[in-house]
């Protein structure tokens, strides 16, 4: 019976010798982990190999220069056409160029004219309005015409004001624009009644 016993318990048996061996072997493989994870060292790296690596950048980026210097002849005429004209607008742009007004039609010096009208003038000039538009504006009797400003430059008389119809308080404004003694426009409401053409 004891055999049998021994037999039954000999799978049983804790071999402590081979735990201890095991406990050990974990234990040191834990040591060394963390011995390399805690030390310091720098590890180099191959010179050569990052020589290598800033050539092969170097040498795409050259590539990428030269693809575009090769380019169709009709991209750089584009390329070049661009650049022309933003050339010219700038120096259009500071030397003003572009500008609306032409020095053909100015003076070297501009004349220091008078902007008052004579009396004489004044009621002359007021007479054609006044006959102007008791001739087109549609009304039983004369319109009543007052001009509350007129001034001229060179030729050309400037004058505005109002005018009534009979037995009406209400002003209608216009204005009027005389050239050479004669009634060149005239805008009554912001309407144009009459452009007489010389």
């Amino acid at each position: 019976m004891s055999e049998k016993i021994k037999k039954t318990n000999s799978g049983k048996a804790i071999n402590f010798a081979e735990k201890k061996k095991a406990y050990n072997n974990k234990k040191s493989q834990a040591d060394t982990q963390k011995n390399v994870y805690n030390d310091n060292r720098v590890i180099q790296y191959d010179i050569n190999k990052m020589r290598e690596q800033i050539n092969q950048q170097t040498k795409s980026k050259n590539k990428a220069k030269l693809n575009r210097l090769n380019s169709p002849i009709w991209v750089k005429a584009i390329y070049a056409a661009a650049i022309i004209m933003f050339v010219l607008l700038i120096a259009g742009k500071i030397t003003n160029n572009f500008g609306m007004s032409s020095s053909d039609g100015l003076p070297d010096k501009f004349v220091a004219q008078s902007s008052t009208i004579s009396s004489e003038d004044n009621s002359k000039y007021e007479k054609l309005i006044s006959s102007y538009l008791n001739t087109y504006v549609p009304v039983d009797g004369d319109v009543r015409v007052v001009t509350t400003s007129m001034h001229k430059n060179d030729k050309m008389v400037y004058a505005n004001g109002y005018f009534s119809y009979p037995n009406e308080k209400s002003k209608i404004k216009f204005d009027a624009v005389l050239t050479d003694e004669n009634l060149s426009s005239l805008i009554v409401n912001g309407y144009e009644l009459t452009t007489i053409k010389k």
